[in-house]
């Protein structure tokens, strides 16, 4: 594992690479590491302490025997605040731009870019831990204690869809994809007319959005629940409520989210697409989905 942390030029969440820091949750005794929440683009929130982050990746030490390293195009959000509330409509509204957002506990928001990470037990520096956050085109970064910072987001965190005073409204595409798959959001497990080979990679391109309940806000994106929240009995716990999943036959249920990548298929036979939630019933809307047969890994 990285045991100080790197300097690198930070990009957006889809590009690479990134800087190395080191997020805290609160105010901490310098040498401790910080336990965050990292939210990655498919919904699955990952939290332990971040050790490190640098080189394309975050790691994060969920246990003592399980040390996660996830891509950094795949997270979303660095949450500092694990279980507080959902983040409310005006931060997530500044955090779909392109630029990256740090949100303060004060309610501050800073939009510009996260440059580095300095101070804090070890990274190799003295004093306390302090963000680098560059606000606007060729600006001097800015320091910001740690233990101030709620969350960072890495840029284009998902679109929120229009709400009515009394039920979520549904932003459908226009024009639906042609070959697009539909996925009825009151319905656990969709067949598809495709059948998939165990290594074949498939890239999935999902559009559409859909409501999780009558409560107005209740709405979801492929990567899941806008709100940030989760189905305690859903088919993947990990995953937001309303993600977008898939299962090959009667295998174990794997996330889609809104990953852009090809993903390997963990078994051969039929696809079925379907929602990551624990009642279906009171769901409207539907995602498309078109798929993009790749070659099979070796």
């Amino acid at each position: 594992m990285l045991v100080r942390i790197s300097m690198l030029a930070m990009g957006l969440a889809v590009a690479a690479p990134v800087i190395g820091m080191r997020p805290v949750v609160r105010a901490q005794e310098q040498g401790e590491q910080p336990t965050v929440s990292v939210i990655k683009r498919d919904g699955v929130r990952v939290t332990g302490r971040l050790e490190a982050l640098g080189d394309g990746l975050v790691w994060v030490r969920v246990s003592l025997a399980d040390q996660q390293k996830l891509p950094l195009s795949e997270v979303m959000v660095v949450d500092f605040v694990p279980g507080a509330s959902p983040a409310p409509e005006s931060e997530l509204a500044q955090a779909r731009g392109a630029d990256h957002l740090l949100a303060l506990k004060d309610g501050s928001l800073v939009r510009g870019r996260l440059t580095g990470m300095q101070g804090g037990g070890g990274s190799g520096q003295e004093g306390r831990r302090m963000a680098l956050f560059q606000e606007g085109a060729g600006g001097q970064p800015r320091q910001y204690e740690a233990d101030r910072i709620s969350r960072i987001y890495l840029g284009n965190y998902p679109a929120a869809t229009t709400q009515t005073a009394a039920v979520p409204k549904i932003d459908q595409p226009a024009d639906v994809p042609a070959g697009a798959i539909r996925i009825a959001a009151n319905q656990n497990w969709t067949p598809t007319p495709v059948t998939v080979r165990s290594g074949e990679r498939v890239t999935f391109s999902v559009t559409g959005t859909i409501a999780l309940s009558d409560t107005p806000g209740d709405t979801a994106g492929s990567a899941g629940s806008l709100q940030m929240r989760k189905a305690p009995n859903a088919p993947l716990l990990e995953n937001y409520a309303g993600c977008l999943i898939a299962r090959i036959g009667n295998s174990k249920p794997f996330a889609i989210g809104n990953i852009s990548t090809p993903i390997s298929m963990p078994a051969s036979g039929p696809l079925y697409l379907g929602i990551n939630d624990d009642n279906v019933a009171d769901n409207r809307g539907e995602f498309y989905v078109q798929l993009t047969r790749g070659r099979q890994n070796r």
